[in-house]
């Protein structure tokens, strides 16, 4: 049986070409881990002058350095998570296959604002990937084990201001 687990980053700062978050799965791993939903609040507080970028999705190749992540078990019974499967932002990440792109606001939200700023605090629009939960026909986003394969959410414009939130919904099991 798989478990679930969860690595999430609070407060990553914006910048150009920016690794916002990642997980891993090294060809030492011998776990498959499936991405199944990844989210990116819009949650900086501080006064910036906000533009739209572009957000990618991507199947990575690499990663390394950066700030670790430690991701948690949606079931505290789990077994450990191989050691050879890691999550961090602002890592030097390798891309592969793209899955997703899109226009992303890093303005500040205002307290009872209504525009994108701050819809993208709320869950349903914060969810930047979802691999179909509840449709057997679509598959998650499969890291291999013995293979160098992860996921990655980047920052792909150039704004270096503000700050977001990420999460990376994933499961580990042995194929």
């Amino acid at each position: 049986m798989a478990n679930t687990w969860r690595a999430t980053a609070q407060g990553t700062a914006w910048a150009s070409g920016k690794s916002m978050h990642d997980v891993f799965n090294s060809s030492s791993s011998a776990r498959y881990i499936r991405v199944y939903r990844a989210y990116l609040f819009n949650n900086g507080t501080s006064a910036v002058t906000g533009v739209l970028t572009e957000v990618r999705v991507y199947r990575s190749t690499a990663a390394s350095a950066g700030t670790t992540v430690t991701p948690v078990a949606h079931n505290a019974g789990n077994s450990a998570l191989d050691a050879n499967t890691t999550s961090g932002f602002g890592r030097t990440v390798t891309d592969g296959s793209l899955f997703r792109q899109l226009q992303y606001s890093n303005d500040e939200p205002a307290v009872s604002g209504n525009s994108m700023d701050e819809w993208e605090l709320l869950v349903p629009f914060a969810e930047i990937w979802n691999a179909g939960y509840g449709d057997s026909n679509i598959d998650p986003i499969v890291c291999r084990a013995s293979q160098n394969e992860g996921f990655h959410i980047k920052n792909q414009g150039s704004t270096a201001v503000g700050s977001a939130s990420t999460e990376i919904e994933f499961t580990d099991a042995a194929s």
